[in-house]
């Protein structure tokens, strides 16, 4: 199911005459031309995700564009309509629309991933999106646990994450990559590289916009997913057009999972010998739940304004500390955390001005979120084999800044985001986006800001998009301003036990500039370039840290970044390929380093240089047969740091630590419909992913393996702080029975099919071999 391109078909209405054979329909994109059939239909195959034109030419005439949303895996449908062209003001904005539309995204690479083509698979957003080429997503323990995410060569807060093209951090961690189901949003947008205008973050070079589901008519879609390890996933999705202007949407889902699966070498140490062993025991203090609602009311084609929505988000999840962050040395029994956003209000207002040629996009929110961490077991400790044993001590994490066991930080978060473009012409757009944001983080943990501490960020990006010879080349032009200030006191010692209260203020600016091209070459191929040099700020939670496991710190730079992409694009009728280069020049990293048993602090400690390469193709070698796949290898080497540890001739040029440096997907589907001639779908799918060997410490780079690449033999270095060879097999079907408006699906996947030990962060265990099961029904 997983393939890296889409097919866009459609049927031609005639409302002039009765003339729908042989007519010609265009693309604009690719240059691509084709006629139609006998009954007006019409087929583009193999074509990249995006955005794309398209009309049809009868008589010598330009009929009416519609612009559609190609995604990869799925069949998009489209109806071309050749009419009386009277060109009233409608026609008019209708087509500055689509131009408009066009021109915003053309030269910026994305890799869209249609989650909505894949609700019905009994599969989630991370593994989606983990099959994408250039990403990898290190999932620490199930259903709804933290993970860390690599995306064209940068990981952690480097990779942004967006609703909507909104910053998501107004959300909490609620519609995160390993929580989220995918009947709850429609595709996930991966961007590597220059960012589009409309995405008002400061990122290094990587984006992940999460786009909810859209309808303009009465839909929706319930469905159940039970699976390995007492998993339980439930949604409940609709949009209900109450009149031609009024539409009420509801997205809700539950999730439970008690995440009990088996993990080797877990130490146990013998109540009566004393002696210490390595055994295998089932997690049994890390499950998951949560519930999340999202109601909308959305007015449309008013008098003043085209869209106007009113939003509210509510969501509550707790979640079972199993273990220390970065290792299974210890099990906790009775340690959880919490998280809540009650009530989140949004507001969307959308409308165009002056023709259609200049629009804006408002959106507003506010939201506080309650995030809660519980340890009071006192005088207690567990074993591996969940049995409490008595001892004298406050806690069970130990930790001594935790008082009474309980903490409590409460986020107040104030965003407005303004989007502007003007068409200037159908070859020029210019374009604005600004993202203010107001933080305000109190705790009861927070004795040095006792009224808490506020965080103000601004980013504002001005754009010039282009079209040259005949729309052949195409331009986007940025130049992005951040600015972040802060005033607070904090505890500047690196000693839990001695205080040095500092009082300071804090303002950090970067200016960006970014220049991405796109030159189609011809109907079939094209090619990608793009440069910039970016900044990162510091994260509220990089400041601030969280009154307990990681202190403030108040002397963060923003991380800088230079990168250069290049990319190649080939997509024949039944074949497509794709390669796409990248350097990265980074400094001022932060990275969090241990202080102590206890805690940590975010500093900015390494300068790293390094390039990557991607590649990806799809094959359709017979009908309803899918063949895709995609390889990522990466370089990236420390070039110097601030850590007393690296920072020597030693490690210089040293690869990245605990970092993937080679991996790879395979993925094959077949639909039997027609091949058995069954009234019903059924399809079979096989996934297949792989992740090379790398190490968890820095190793000398004359000490690395040898072979092209360093793909073969071993470290020259006697270490068992390696992670191995990682072969993951997952195999399923679907089967959907249509009823005219209505369909019912059922199924059913296996996932890690040969049971290997799967490692991901910090060579923490995943789960072996499991099931899941789903059943859907839309209307």
């Amino acid at each position: 199911m997983a393939q890296n391109s889409g097919t866009l078909q459609g049927k031609l209405i005639n409302l002039l005459d009765d003339q729908i054979e042989n007519v010609e329909i265009r693309l604009v994109e690719t240059n691509a031309r084709t006629l139609t059939n006998n009954k007006g239909e019409f087929v583009f195959k193999n074509l990249p995700s995006g955005f794309y034109n398209i009309y049809p030419v009868y008589d010598g005439f330009q009929f009416d564009i519609e612009n559609v949303l190609v995604s990869a895996g799925e069949v998009q449908e489209v109806t071309l309509y050749i009419k009386m062209m009277t060109y009233n003001l409608d026609e008019i904005k209708l087509r500055t629309l689509s131009i408009s539309e066009k021109l915003k995204s053309s030269a910026i690479k994305a890799n869209i991933i249609s989650v909505e083509a894949n609700t019905r698979r009994a599969n989630s957003v991370e593994d989606l999106v983990d099959k994408s080429p250039g990403v990898k997503i290190r999932n620490v323990g199930g259903l709804g646990s933290a993970s860390n995410i690599i995306v064209g060569g940068f990981t952690g807060n480097a990779v942004k994450f967006l609703y909507d093209d909104i910053p998501i951090d107004y959300l909490g961690s609620n519609f995160g990559l390993t929580k989220v189901p995918t009947n709850a949003i429609s595709r996930v947008e991966i961007y590597k590289g220059v960012l589009p205008t409309k995405i008002g973050v400061d990122a290094l070079g990587s984006a992940i916009n999460i786009v909810p589901k859209s309808s303009k008519k009465t839909s929706g879609t319930v469905s159940y997913e039970t699976g390995s390890y007492n998993t339980h996933i439930a949604t409940a999705n609709a949009n209900i057009k109450l009149n031609d202007h009024l539409f009420l949407g509801v997205n809700s889902f539950y999730n439970y999972s008690k995440n009990n699966y088996k993990v080797d070498n877990l130490p146990y140490k013998d109540p009566n010998s004393g002696q210490v062993a390595y055994i295998r025991e089932r997690l049994f203090h890390n499950g998951f739940n949560q519930h999340s609602l999202e109601f909308s009311l959305e007015a449309r084609q008013l008098s003043w304004a085209e869209s106007f929505e009113f939003k509210v988000n509510s969501y509550g999840l707790k979640r079972d500390i199993q273990n220390d962050p970065f290792s299974r040395a210890r099990p906790f029994g009775e340690v959880y955390r919490q998280e809540r956003g009650n009530f989140i209000p949004s507001l969307k207002y959308k409308n165009h001005f002056f023709e259609n040629k200049l629009s804006i996009n408002q959106f507003l929110v506010y939201s506080t979120i309650d995030f809660e961490v519980f340890d009071q077991g006192k005088n207690v400790y567990y074993d591996w084999k969940g049995v409490a044993h008595s001892t004298n001590s406050a806690s069970e994490m130990g930790n001594m800044l935790l008082e009474n066991g309980y903490m409590h930080t409460n986020f107040e978060q104030f965003t407005s985001r303004t989007n502007l473009n003007y068409l200037i012409s159908n070859y020029f757009q210019i374009e604005n986006n600004t993202v203010y944001s107001n933080y305000k983080r109190k705790s009861n943990l927070g004795d040095q800001n006792l009224n808490g501490t506020t965080y103000n960020k601004l980013i504002t990006n001005f754009a010039l998009n282009a079209q040259f010879f005949d729309r052949r080349l195409e331009s986007n032009t940025q130049f992005k301003f951040l600015f972040g200030n802060f005033t607070g006191r904090y505890n500047a010692s690196d000693n839990p036990l001695e205080e040095h209260i500092v009082d300071k203020e804090v303002v950090n600016r970067g200016l960006s500039f970014a220049q991405a091209l796109k030159y189609n070459i011809n109907e079939k191929s094209y090619v990608r370039v793009s440069y910039e040099n970016t900044f990162r700020l510091p994260e509220q939670q990089e400041l601030f840290g969280d009154n307990n496991f990681i202190v403030a710190n108040y002397e963060l730079t923003p991380e800088e970044s230079k990168n250069i992409n290049l990319g190649y694009t080939y997509a024949a009728e039944a074949f497509g390929f794709e390669i796409n280069t990248y350097y990265r020049d980074t400094q001022n990293l932060i990275r969090l380093k241990d202080l102590n048993q206890y805690q940590a602090i975010n500093l900015n400690l390494d300068n790293v240089k390094g390039l990557g390469v991607e590649l990806q193709a799809n094959y359709e070698p017979v009908e309803k047969l899918k063949l895709s796949g995609n390889l990522t290898w990466n370089d990236f080497r420390l070039q110097s740091s601030r850590d007393k540890y690296l920072n020597n001739q030693h490690f210089k040029d040293a690869r990245i630590a605990n970092m993937p440096f080679y991996y790879g997907n395979v993925s094959a589907s077949y639909n039997i419909k027609e091949l058995l001639k069954l009234s019903t779908d059924l399809s079979f799918f096989w996934d297949y992913s792989y992740v090379h060997q790398y190490y968890l410490d820095y190793i000398e780079k004359q000490f690395e393996p040898d072979g092209f690449l360093g793909l073969f033999g071993n470290s020259k270095v006697n270490t068992s702080r390696i992670i191995p060879n990682q072969h993951t097999h997952n195999i399923g079907f679907i089967y959907v029975r249509d009823f005219t408006k209505q369909s019912i699906s059922f199924s059913a996947e296996l996932k890690n099919v040969l049971n290997e030990n799967i490692y991901n962060e910090f060579k923490m265990q995943s789960p072996g071999r499991h099931f899941r099961m789903k059943i859907t029904y839309s209307f």
